[in-house]
């Protein structure tokens, strides 16, 4: 049915916005489907420059909304994307990048939704048709800084979408930001070694509580595996499998390595 297009759509602008906001310096908004990249492991980790005199980030929000409706003005798509804003950018360096980076976040997120308003119109329009029970479908995403000091700070995103469906589904995304600069970090800017970050991910996920459950092989779990979806806590790194990504899942799966158990390949350690 259209709207499982509609979901999957969501899914893959989730994860292709935020590497679009990455790679355009320019604020304006851009369009919503880039790929998932498999990062290049570096020689080593590059620490980036501590900067002393610096001040940490006073987080405050910025907020992108919008309500869609048909002809006869029922609402059939809801959007409201709350992401982080550093309010200190005069005494955090790294804040005026951090706020530009998550503004054309924002403005793409809604470049998106109005790429799904067709689908979430005629979704409507077949439901009256056919006399069905019409569900708007609402999209919100908030945000949690799960990490900060004086070499870089993680973001953590969930984006809940739900109508229309018999339960919501949750995907998560994660940020990692230059200290000093406010430059966004992936995965090869904190790890030196990918094949062996990846073995000791999959085997820990292999002793996760839902994985056990679920019964899913090793070849499952590092078919969805991205390296690029983790984010820093103060125990360690915590890696995410996306929701809907196995069978039955719907929200984001979890294993934290703790910075020991990754030191010989990480920055943190």
């Amino acid at each position: 049915m259209k709207r499982n297009k509609l979901l999957s759509g969501l899914l893959a602008g989730a994860l292709a916005l935020t590497l679009a906001a990455c790679a355009q310096p320019d604020p304006l908004p851009s369009g919503s489907s880039l790929p998932q990249s498999t990062p290049t492991p570096s020689a080593a980790p590059s620490a980036p420059v501590e900067s002393a005199a610096d001040a940490l980030p006073v987080w405050g929000e910025q907020t992108f909304a919008r309500t869609f409706t048909a002809g006869d003005e029922t609402t059939v798509l809801s959007v409201e994307y709350t992401l982080p804003m550093v309010q200190n950018t005069d005494t955090c360096s790294a804040g005026s990048a951090i706020n530009d980076w998550y503004k054309d976040l924002g403005s793409s997120l809604l470049v998106g939704a109005e790429d799904n308003y067709e689908a979430a119109v005629s979704d409507y329009e077949v439901s009256k048709t056919a006399g069905y029970t019409f569900t708007p479908t609402v999209e919100r995403m908030d945000y949690e800084v799960t990490y900060m000091d004086n070499i870089v700070y993680s973001v953590r995103r969930q984006w809940q979408v739900s109508g229309g469906m018999p339960y919501s589904s949750t995907f998560q995304l994660a940020e990692h930001f230059d200290a000093r600069t406010g430059i966004k970090l992936g995965f090869a800017d904190l790890f030196s070694d990918a094949d062996t970050v990846q073995k000791r991910v999959v085997a820990a996920f292999l002793e996760q509580e839902e994985i056990v459950a679920g019964q899913f092989t090793e070849a499952q779990i590092i078919a969805v595996y991205q390296p690029e979806n983790f984010y820093l806590t103060k125990e360690g790194y915590t890696f995410f499998l996306q929701g809907n990504d196995l069978p039955a899942l719907h929200s984001p799966v979890e294993v934290t390595l703790s910075y020991d158990a990754l030191k010989d390949v990480s920055l943190h350690g």
